[in-house]
């Protein structure tokens, strides 16, 4: 199930930024070697949790303080 949902939006992640939105490219690449695109795909959704909290945590800091 987790790769379902880190694949997915990995793929979205790598479609974006890797193939500039090009769904010809990215088909391509992807009916060469299915495999490996899909263990890609796997660790871009993972690589989006640490990100997002790192990113949490600098903006929670970076919020004035109310008196």
């Amino acid at each position: 199930m987790e790769d379902i949902i880190f694949g997915f939006f990995g793929l979205i992640i790598r479609w974006i930024f890797v193939y500039k939105c090009n769904s010809k490219k990215w088909k391509a690449v992807h009916k060469n070697n299915p495999q490996d695109e899909e263990q890609k795909d796997i660790l871009a959704g993972l690589s989006i949790i640490p990100i997002c909290i790192f990113i949490g945590i600098i903006l929670y800091f970076l919020q004035p303080s109310n008196p």
